[in-house]
């Protein structure tokens, strides 16, 4: 895997029990520096406070900031333009072109598994 084991990664959705799914396969990957949020607003004033995150996965869609204007907030901040940033969504396909024109490094379909999460952290050079 080319993220450190030791990368402090953000983990943006609305619902509890994805968050909670999403932390048990970050920490099946080995991933332990785990912060939590639950909109896009939470999730932006974690990465402030934790400019050293490496990665950001976020679900696409929530209130009242959803993960695309997350998005759009992380590339406009100069610190943050390369952060690599999944968006998470049961619309994968039709949210990817969108997703890749704001920025993101990947588009996760949901549901997925602890296989599919790996390659997708992966699948771009951290």
């Amino acid at each position: 895997m080319s993220l450190s084991s030791a990368a402090k990664i953000i983990i943006v959705d609305d619902v509890a029990m994805m968050l909670t799914g999403l932390r048990r396969a970050l920490t099946q990957l080995g991933f332990s520096d785990i912060i939590e949020a639950h909109d896009g607003a939470q999730a932006f004033a974690a990465l402030e406070a934790n400019t050293d995150t490496a990665l950001i996965i976020s679900d696409w869609n929530m209130e009242p900031m959803d993960g695309l204007a997350l998005l759009h907030a992380v590339r406009a901040d100069a610190r943050f333009r390369d952060l690599p940033f999944i968006l998470v969504s049961a619309n994968a396909e039709i949210v990817r072109d969108t997703a890749a024109a704001a920025g993101a490094s990947m588009v996760l379909a949901k549901p997925f598994d602890v296989n599919a999460l790996r390659a997708a952290i992966t699948a771009f050079s951290v």
